[in-house]
């Protein structure tokens, strides 16, 4: 530009002083952009080694309240005994009470959710006993120094394949999926909840009710609790190759009732219901006219939809259900998202999130404000590593330019993300060379930032991180195997607001 202006003003004097102008604006940029990098900087402080160095540890779980921190994790003692265990901080982290050993059972506990509310610590897991699955529970009211007793949530049910956990207020649900007896081998979806700060609960409801197998829910609620959306994979097993959609239901009563589960992954399609049930209102038919059926490439065969998760604002009028699409003609995997702006009761559009020729899994999401930012691994064009992208959704469809975090030489997976005061951070397993945490952050507005690595043992292997946030700091807490077994780990910075 400055050589163009130059060819083009004969006046010396002139040329000189736009040359000057330009210099200093660049100046202004380069130093500009420096001084916001740098302000994101992260310092850290020492590792945190939460569980027993004598115990294999894996799958950390955390929940925070201001400045306190929950964690729990499971500790295995040998291939047919494994426990729950948990921690607390009362002062952001400086230290962490003894463990509690949650479980204490004979069986194998796996697959741990942690949430609070107030004073109001609360925990599932899945625990295997006498050949079954079962949904054990329980609460603490006093900021996690005691626990009450175990209560078996799917009593009534067969054996447990996943679930989740959810808690406002006063309200705590939860959902799971399971076959509906031991000799069953349909699986469905079933519901439970408590108004009373989990003392007791209701009756369990099948939310599910198909010939399908109704597999991996998930749950998400408003600020108070009285609007639930829940969405799981349906599968149906008829086929030689199942073929999968993501199913959605929603009460606007705090659980009392339910509507009949629809397609959103298909939205011209209802699942078909082996009996109908009381529900709020039928949406028996689409009340949009204009749907987005997503098709194979090459129309010779179905896609297939799984890894549903589910968000909604805070009064819960949008929805939010991001799924992964599987191509089945063509091998290529994409993230979906379906939007809703009226409760839930239509999906005006779907968007393809991710939309490379790659690979696109393992996404997850946070809600500021309307806005959905979503994170994901890509193989994008190359089909030969994995990338950490980024890109932001809002509600009224508008889709941002997809970032690359990652860019690196190896691997990048399991990504975790967090976005508070402006400011966003994503954690993921980095593969390039050895192996290390990778983390990037940056600001909401310009989408740029830095990427810094982590490793608490440069001879060990780091995986699946978790990352979260108490007041002002941002926390990551991973899985770390040194070769002859696992431990948790957790690290923060010194501080998280830019300078």
């Amino acid at each position: 530009m400055i050589l163009f202006l130059a060819n083009h003003f004969h006046n010396s004097y002139v040329v000189e002083k736009i040359m000057i102008f330009s210099i200093f604006i660049v100046s202004v940029y380069i130093i500009w952009s420096v001084l916001s990098i740098d302000s994101f900087a992260l310092q850290y402080s020492s590792l945190v080694v939460l569980s027993n160095d004598t115990v294999d540890s894996i799958n950390p779980q955390f929940s925070t309240s201001q400045d306190r921190i929950y964690a729990s994790w499971i500790s295995n003692v040998n291939s047919q005994n494994s426990d729950v265990m948990f921690k607390k901080s009362d002062n952001d982290g400086k230290s962490f009470s003894k463990p509690i050993n949650l479980s204490n059972s004979s069986g194998i506990s796996n697959i741990i959710k942690l949430r609070n509310s107030k004073n109001n610590v609360y925990i599932t897991w899945e625990d295997k006993q006498s050949d079954q699955w079962k949904l054990l529970f329980r609460k603490s009211q006093d900021y996690g120094k005691k626990f009450s007793n175990v209560l078996n949530i799917s009593r009534g049910t067969g054996n447990v394949h996943l679930h989740d956990l959810s808690a406002e207020g006063k309200n705590v649900y939860v959902v799971w999926a399971a076959n509906e007896n031991i000799s069953s081998k349909i699986k469905e979806v079933y519901f439970r909840k408590s108004s009373n700060y989990g003392d007791s609960f209701g009756d369990t409801v099948n939310l599910s009710n198909t010939d399908d197998d109704s597999l991996d829910p998930h749950i998400t609620t408003s600020h108070d609790g009285s609007t639930i959306y829940i969405v799981w994979t349906e599968c149906d097993i008829k086929e030689d190759d199942p073929i999968c959609r993501i199913a959605f239901t929603k009460s606007l009563d705090k659980g009392n009732t339910f509507t009949i589960p629809k397609n959103v992954s298909d939205t011209t399609q209802f699942l078909k219901r082996k009996t109908s049930y009381h529900t709020q209102d039928s949406e028996s038919k689409s009340n949009n006219p204009q749907s987005y059926p997503i098709k194979s490439t090459t129309g010779e065969k179905e896609n297939y939809s799984i890894n549903p998760s589910v968000f909604t604002t805070f009064d819960g009028k949008i929805v939010y259900v991001l799924w992964e699409e599987d191509l089945l003609s063509t091998g290529r995997t994409e993230v979906f998202l379906g939007v809703s702006n009226d409760y839930g009761k239509s999906f005006s559009s779907t968007i393809n999130v991710s939309n490379t020729s790659g690979v696109s899994r393992l996404a997850q999401g946070q809600l500021v404000d309307e806005d959905l930012y979503v994170v994901w691994s890509d193989t994008l064009d190359q089909y030969d590593k994995f990338n950490v992208m980024l890109k932001k959704v809002s509600s009224k469809n508008l889709s941002g330019k997809a970032i690359n975090l990652s860019n690196n030489s190896g691997n990048s997976v399991s990504p975790s993300l967090l976005i508070k005061d402006d400011r966003i951070f994503t954690a993921w397993t980095d593969e390039s060379n050895t192996s290390s945490i990778g983390l990037w952050s940056g600001h909401v507005t310009g989408l740029s930032g830095i990427n810094t690595k982590l490793n608490g043992n440069s001879e060990a292997i780091p995986t699946n991180p978790v990352i979260f946030d108490t007041n002002d700091k941002a926390w990551i807490g991973w899985t770390e195997n040194n070769n002859s077994r696992n431990k948790i780990l957790l690290i923060a910075p010194e501080k998280m607001k830019s300078d």
